[in-house]
């Protein structure tokens, strides 16, 4: 993974009765992922718009870390590539260029923004024929690997400990989850809720929701290399997701198969829910929180387009 989560303050979202907190970048929602960019494209540009062939044009990719996760220095790729960009770049199809930059997520607690970067370079636009004139599609695409986080607590409780609780009106507490924001979403819920084990009982479900959130193409972690001239994927390599899911002491899954460490596809990119059976191995004479984590590791690439008007001289 290439990249650390932000996990300041987390902890504080992870008990009742925080609702109304608020941590831009972070969701506090029990059950609820969040959406939202790692690594976005705010602009991409290549001027001038309309250019005489042979002549200069600049082209600009500007970019902003709008996610949770702080990527670091050569930990991410801009690509340029496009309709006959050979014809641009002196015979090359593509160029590329290494973010030699820790791209930081936004500080919360200190105030700092988040990192931008800008990258320019300036292309020759194609020779053309007096009199002829071509519209060329320049585009611009975004690499990286990222991480999604989400950190839990679940309560369970004894039947005895349920009841008693009932008859003096007091409510259960109910798992709730914090989220770091990515390109890739999860969203967390536990089944039944509130958790309560009955005689002979010791098992409760959770069910994990990952969708793709914005605009761009998951890929397996790991597969590029950021520092290369290369970003050639195989079929077996999209929407490809690895997914941790991290039980805290006193919790077992089962049946690990697709629950943890597990390599996981979003089929056709469409969302993926994990069902996985956790038992509780210690006994619960009244009731007690455990934590339970899930982390997603992926690459994702977004992209962006100009149009060139060139004119033959």
């Amino acid at each position: 993974m290439k990249g650390k989560i932000l996990v300041s303050l987390l902890a504080i979202a992870l008990i009742s009765g925080c609702a109304g907190i608020s941590i831009p970048g972070v969701d506090l929602t029990p059950g609820v992922g969040v959406g939202g960019n790692g690594l976005e494209i705010t602009s991409f540009t290549a001027e001038p718009s309309s250019a005489f062939s042979g002549s200069s044009v600049r082209v600009t990719m500007e970019v902003e870390n709008k996610g949770g996760t702080t990527v670091p220095n050569r930990g991410s790729l801009i690509y340029l590539t496009g309709a006959s960009f050979s014809e641009w770049s002196g015979g090359a199809s593509a160029l590329y260029h290494t973010i030699d930059k820790e791209m930081k997520a936004e500080d919360v607690i200190r105030g700092v923004p988040p990192s931008t970067y800008r990258y320019s370079t300036t292309l020759s636009a194609p020779r053309l024929d007096a009199g002829q004139a071509n519209n060329y599609v320049l585009i611009g695409r975004l690499y990286s690997d990222y991480q999604t986080n989400a950190n839990g607590n679940i309560w369970v409780y004894s039947e005895t400990e349920a009841e008693a609780a009932r008859a003096a009106g007091r409510s259960l507490y109910t798992p709730s989850f914090t989220y770091t924001k990515g390109p890739v979403g999860l969203s967390v819920t536990v089944s039944p809720t509130p958790i309560i084990l009955y005689e002979g009982e010791n098992r409760f479900t959770v069910y994990i929701k990952i969708s793709n959130l914005a605009s761009g193409t998951i890929y397996a972690p790991d597969t590029i290399d950021y520092s290369g001239t290369s970003v050639a994927l195989n079929m077996d390599q999209i929407n490809r997701v690895d997914v941790d899911v991290i039980p805290g002491a006193g919790l077992t899954i089962p049946d690990t198969d697709g629950c943890e460490g597990a390599d996981q596809e979003l089929v056709a990119g469409k969302d993926l829910t994990m069902v996985c059976d956790v038992d509780v191995d210690t006994e619960v004479p009244t009731f007690q929180s455990f934590p339970f984590d899930v982390s997603v590791s992926y690459g994702y690439y977004t992209e962006r387009t100009a149009s060139v008007t060139v004119q033959g001289k």
